[in-house]
């Protein structure tokens, strides 16, 4: 007993030393660890207001569309409007980039989600088929502006509702094919992270996804430049029809001719937020794929979030330049039915309502004839 009991302090010493050794030994790697903690703890800030801002996207996004969907489907008079079939195919694929929205974010708050191939190849599905979707009904809400304002008086022959139905089903499968490639073609083995350009191969991105924008966005651009130069044609003659001529039938046929100027504006306004938005967004996916600069960085991020917002500016945009669809609007938040909205209204009122809904003067003009015949 006396010979272990000197020993035991310094076995303790010998203990203390080795702790305090390790404990030092260890201190820059706490201090590395305490950096990291505090970077993170920075860069949550910025997360957490990225995140604040993406689920103000969703709520308009959501909001918007909806009100959309709801006053084409209520309202009688945008109902029997074939070129208002591209709206509502335009809100639903809206509506879907809404849905999306939050599983894509599930995979920037921690989770390990982002390890599994199955729901990580689910959420590039998901964002480019309704993405690709939209784009591809804003190119055909343009070329029906185009033979309404070119060919004014053949409008009704020409686009039917079988073609429109026709041309809805063509874009949702194209979009549904383009979202299937990433499926069997992916670089998933070798990606760190569940981001676009780590799974997606160069050659889609490069070789779909961005020649598809920039085909789009020229085709587009031809269109309603076309679109305008034709209106201000038909303007022209408008004026000289009304200066010169007093006959009515003459000046009824000039009014026929005149395009409406407020659809017109609509899809330019449409145009123009998808340019802003969506511009940006293939930038930074081009610069990427040079890399120029990190996926994970803020600027891809916010960028995504803009391209996001295209989805939400176009209800705002209808309801801003269409009195139809303002008037279904007020009357879908007012909790009213459209057959109590017509009832309040007078019956000239009612006249300028079909007349104003309608793609073209034509479709109105359809309807005055077996009334004067009569």
């Amino acid at each position: 007993m006396e010979v272990s009991s000197p020993s035991m302090p310094s076995t303790w010493d010998f203990q203390s030393t080795q702790l305090w050794s390790s404990a030092s030994a260890s201190t820059p790697d706490s201090t590395a660890e305490a950096q990291a903690q505090s970077g993170t703890s920075a860069l949550s800030a910025g997360h957490i207001l990225w995140l604040a801002i993406n689920a103000v996207l969703f709520v308009l996004i959501l909001g918007g569309n909806i009100l959309t969907i709801v006053a084409v489907r209520t309202c009688r008079h945008l109902r029997s409007v074939i070129s208002n079939l591209f709206i509502l195919s335009l809100a639903v694929s809206d509506f879907c980039v809404g849905l999306a929205l939050p599983y894509h974010l599930v995979f920037y708050m921690g989770s390990d989600i982002g390890a599994m191939r199955a729901p990580c190849l689910l959420r590039f599905f998901f964002l480019i088929c309704a993405c690709c979707v939209s784009m591809l009904t804003l190119i055909s809400i343009a070329v029906d502006r185009y033979i309404a304002v070119v060919y004014a008086l053949h409008y009704r022959r020409y686009m039917t509702r079988r073609v429109a139905y026709s041309i809805i089903l063509c874009n949702w499968t194209l979009g549904a094919l383009v979202a299937l490639l990433p499926v069997f073609w992916n670089r998933w083995p070798e990606a760190q992270a569940c981001e676009f350009d780590e799974v997606l191969s160069p050659g889609y991105i490069a070789g779909v996804i961005t020649p598809g924008f920039i085909v789009i966005w020229i085709c587009m651009l031809l269109v309603y430049w076309r679109i305008m130069r034709e209106a201000s044609k038909q303007a022209q003659r408008l004026r000289q029809s009304v200066v010169y001529n007093t006959d009515e039938a003459t000046t009824m046929r000039s009014l026929l001719l005149h395009p409406d100027w407020k659809s017109v504006q609509i899809v330019v306004f449409i145009m123009g937020c998808f340019t802003l938005c969506w511009l940006p967004y293939f930038c930074v996916a081009i610069a990427q794929l040079f890399s120029i600069c990190r996926s994970s960085s803020m600027i891809y991020k916010t960028t995504f979030s803009l391209a996001i917002a295209n989805s939400a500016l176009n209800p705002i945009i209808y309801s801003w330049k269409n009195s139809g669809f303002r008037r279904a609007f007020a009357q879908t938040l007012c909790c009213r039915t459209a057959r109590q909205g017509e009832e309040q209204l007078p019956g000239d009122s009612k006249h300028r309502m079909e007349a104003t809904s309608s793609s073209t003067g034509y479709h109105h003009q359809q309807e005055k004839q077996p009334k004067q015949q009569g």
